[in-house]
């Protein structure tokens, strides 16, 4: 499937992006459709991240 080294690269990709969408999320205060869709990718992205950190455990 995947070595560790990619499993960091993808890692290290999810976390700028999770970056990104928390700025978007904390501009967007005004906006409750843009909070709610940002916080649902937000939860997604989340969701990855634990799954890739079990991925990279297994990868020990």
């Amino acid at each position: 499937m995947f070595n560790k080294d990619e499993l960091q690269i993808i890692n290290e990709a999810m976390k700028i992006y999770e970056e990104k969408t928390t700025k978007l999320l904390e501009a967007s205060t005004n906006n409750k459709d843009k909070m709610v869709a940002y916080n649902r990718k937000q939860k997604k992205i989340w969701l990855l991240q634990n799954k890739l950190k079990k991925l990279i455990e297994e990868n020990k």
